[in-house]
């Protein structure tokens, strides 16, 4: 036993030495062989690489040590910044490999297209003092980096590829080697790791597919910085020139057809489509693509032809293999960089764009962009946006007054006043439901009301019409209520059937018109799948409510009339000295 505990010390303390080893070969434990000591480290993700740096607040600059471990003599390593919003396309790399003749090289070189050899070049940023150095299979490239004015946040990419014949050859396109890239703040020391979720632009070097923005090669232009748009199959790409506060887009639009158009467009105001300043597309009946400008003006547009509140000198659209992409320059408005993007397609008839789908993508294609930072958001998507909101708690009020309460409250009229010991209560109880419901409902109504005077151009004219006969039919119920005559009246009979007929057409109404809301809405799926399975729960409830009420009648009847034949038989008896001839 001593003997064998002994072997599982000495064990443990070899596994342990082992991982103070490998730990001692990891970031902040690292020693340089030239004794350079850095402040600050971050083992990347991917690639086994490290970076080490030291941040001189005096001449906002950093000395950088960029570390690539298990890499051999044939290789080649970058370490590269990127000022946009890209990746590969403008980072602005440190390179380094060994030579045929056995010395190490190192140099800057900005990426400026997909098929980069890597040459040098001098970069957007100043670098002094590079160099590098193999050993060990590990290449280590020294820098110090001035840092552009009023920024330490950027994007970082790391690359590691074969060297043929003194030149980088391309790198992997599959595995880390489409996951090297993230953030980095050099003051605060602060990472991410945005290609290891998939995040970012989907390009070259970060994964997605082969036709995602920064992976996408254009025939005859450069893009700096791109951007997939979340719905509609769109992405922009685009290059902001400060000199003269312009800006060179291509926006690409795929999935569709050549009788469809598309449209991009900025808003200078607060709103999304009224307007919005559009580049618009489309192939006409004699095969032409024809490219123009169109102010949107009224929700009724057809997007005819007309100047911009800026100046677009250039425009021009291609169509090919299901794509449409257009190319314009714009000048943007001076003092703003940050603007509302709107994009859509719709079909085409007679050489006109005719009105796009008003329910689910078509109605979130919209969001924010600013060129010079790339930053973008999503106005759009589900929840966003106030009309959205607006959207969303028009649908709730209404599922919940015309889709569950109104049947609850009739469920227990019809069901709960069968048992003796319920009445009044089931009587009080549907009132409350009902009214309660209606309330609810006056609510829902008033919202409908609200989104469709807020968007005149768009018409869901079925939803409409049953929402207002429904609405109709149940404020007559409610005044009706009023009138109801007492349960002995000669009237009452007449009131009930028209209690009832009123009452289940709202109800079969309501359920209809939710259905048709949830295909304008288009929410997750989720949603009406739970309204399914109330409806479901409602259904099975009521059958066997249903049920057990013809058992209660049917066995009250029974005891009834057992009652009127012993009643009857007494009676008989009573008369037994009458004769048959008299009774």
């Amino acid at each position: 036993m001593d003997k064998f505990v002994k072997t599982v010390l000495f064990s443990c303390l070899l596994i342990s030495l082992f991982a103070s080893s490998s730990y001692a070969q990891n970031c902040s434990e690292y020693r340089f062989s030239n004794n350079n000591l850095y402040t600050t480290c971050n083992s990347l993700p991917v690639l086994n690489s490290s970076l080490h740096w030291s941040y001189h607040q005096s001449n906002h600059s950093v000395d950088i040590a960029y570390r690539h471990t298990g890499v051999t003599s044939s290789d080649w390593v970058a370490w590269s910044l990127n000022l946009g919003s890209g990746r590969m396309l403008g980072a602005q790399a440190l390179v380094a490999f060994r030579n045929s003749s056995g010395i190490v090289r190192a140099y800057t070189a900005p990426v400026e297209d997909y098929n980069t050899q890597l040459r040098e070049g001098r970069l957007s940023f100043n670098v002094s003092n590079i160099s590098a150095e193999f050993n060990n299979n590990q290449m280590v490239i020294y820098a110090t980096i001035e840092l552009p004015r009023g920024r330490t946040n950027f994007t970082q990419v790391w690359q590691n590829g074969r060297v043929s014949g003194d030149t980088p050859a391309i790198h992997a396109t599959t595995g880390d080697n489409i996951r090297s890239f993230g953030t980095i703040d050099f003051v605060s020391g602060l990472t991410s790791d945005t290609g290891r979720d998939g995040g970012g632009d989907g390009g070259r070097d970060g994964g997605g597919s082969p036709q995602s923005c920064s992976e996408y090669r254009f025939s005859n232009n450069l893009y700096s910085s791109c951007n997939n748009l979340p719905v509609l199959n769109s992405f922009l790409h685009w290059s902001y020139h400060q000199s003269n506060h312009s800006i060179d887009i291509a926006y690409r639009h795929t999935g569709i057809t050549s009788s469809a158009w598309v449209a991009w467009s900025l808003n200078l105001g607060s709103g999304r489509m009224l307007g919005a300043q559009s580049l618009v597309a489309f192939r006409n009946s004699s095969g032409l693509v024809r490219a123009y400008t169109a102010p949107v003006e009224d929700y009724n547009t057809q997007l005819r032809e007309g100047p911009l509140s800026f100046n677009v000198p250039r425009i021009s659209a291609e169509f090919t293999n299901n794509q449409m992409v257009i190319y314009a320059s714009i000048e943007l408005p001076r003092g703003r960089t940050s603007f509302t993007q709107v994009w859509q397609n719709g079909p085409v008839s007679g050489d006109a764009p005719r009105i796009h789908a008003t329910t689910g993508d078509n109605v979130r294609s919209s969001g924010t962009i600013d060129f010079v930072s790339g930053m973008t958001s999503d106005t759009g998507g589900a929840g966003g946006g106030s009309q959205q909101r607006k959207r969303n708690v028009h649908g709730v009020l209404n599922v919940v007054s015309w889709g569950i309460l109104m049947p609850v409250g009739a469920m227990a009229a019809r069901y709960l006043k069968v048992f003796k010991a319920a009445n009044p209560a089931w009587f009080y109880l549907h009132i409350a439901c009902q009214v309660s419901g209606y309330a609810v409902g006056v609510a829902g109504w008033g919202t409908g009301l609200k989104l469709g005077s807020d968007s005149p151009g768009i018409r869901h004219d079925t939803h409409r019409n049953i929402g207002i006969t429904m609405f109709a039919l149940a404020t007559l119920q409610v005044f009706a209520l009023l009138l109801r005559p007492k349960p002995d009246h000669k009237f009452r009979f007449y009131w009930n059937i028209y209690h009832y007929a009123v009452g289940y057409t709202v109800i079969i109404l309501s359920i209809v018109n939710i259905f048709e809301g949830f295909d304008i809405l288009d929410p997750e799926k989720k949603w009406k799948r739970a309204y399914i399975g109330v409806l479901i729960f409602l259904g099975a409830t009521s059958a066997l409510l249903e049920a057990f009420t013809w058992y209660v009648v049917l066995k009250r009847k029974r005891e009834n009339d057992a009652d009127k034949f012993a009643h009857a038989g007494n009676g008989t008896n009573g008369y037994s000295g009458r004769s048959p001839r008299a009774v």
